[in-house]
């Protein structure tokens, strides 16, 4: 696992070298300090300068999960501008995936590994027109926004996310409960009323449960009943 870290250390900090402009002025001392310019600079909309932020504090120190987090960010966010945005959004995915490891009791990380798969997703039914992969990967998606929820119950980030994963998957009725959830939470939580009114129109128009696995839900009656009239003749034998 060392050498597959320092190999993607490597590889990003090359391509700053090669890529990106000196950070200037007030160069920072240590891995933190690097990780927190990257967080400014992202927050500024400065991907490019805040990548080699993160590249340096990775460089001082490879098992930084929060830069490792910070690093996955600011390429999902930068996907968009580069000459291959799903290459990017791997990265950002190998990325997310090894702060995960060092510190999978990140609701933040888990979150950001969330919308990168959202992202990957949405890149190959849009871009590829690959239902299939993009389903899986809107599943693991909200397996991110779960585990996120299990590890700070009350993360009203974890809760809009989860929400606007399930409306994205066509289950809003599962995503109005969700955004209800962030309103207690968090009643002043941005956009939050715009997407739940959205949500709550467009869960009256999903197709019931019961209706849309009618034949599983018969099959599986007709086994229940079954096995009950077994078990009552078998009783009667004896």
């Amino acid at each position: 696992m060392r050498s597959r870290t320092t190999v993607l250390v490597m590889l990003l900090l090359v391509l700053s070298i090669f890529t990106l402009p000196t950070v200037a002025a007030n160069t920072p001392i240590n891995a933190v300090g690097w990780y927190t310019l990257g967080r400014t600079l992202t927050d500024e909309g400065n991907y490019t300068e805040a990548l080699q932020a993160y590249n340096q504090s990775l460089t001082l120190d490879p098992s930084y999960a929060e830069a490792w987090n910070g690093l996955a960010d600011v390429l999902n966010r930068a996907n968009r501008y580069t000459n291959d945005p799903l290459a990017t959004l791997n990265l950002a995915l190998e990325a997310s995936n090894r702060s995960l490891e060092l510190n999978a009791s990140s609701a933040t990380a888990w979150i950001n590994h969330g919308q990168i798969l959202y992202n990957i997703g949405h890149y190959y039914q849009d871009q590829l027109n690959d239902k299939i992969t993009a389903n899986r990967y809107y599943n693991e998606q909200l397996d991110s926004f779960n585990t996120a929820i299990s590890v700070e119950p009350d993360n009203a980030d974890a809760w809009f996310n989860k929400a606007y994963a399930l409306c994205g998957m066509g289950r809003c009725t599962e995503g109005v409960v969700a955004f209800q959830k962030v309103e207690v939470l968090d009643p002043s939580y941005p956009n939050l009323e715009a997407n739940l009114n959205i949500a709550e129109k467009l869960a009256v128009t999903e197709t019931p449960f019961y209706i849309k696995y009618d034949v599983e839900i018969g099959f599986a009656a007709i086994v229940l009943v079954g096995a009950v009239l077994w078990y009552v003749a078998v009783r009667k034998k004896y």
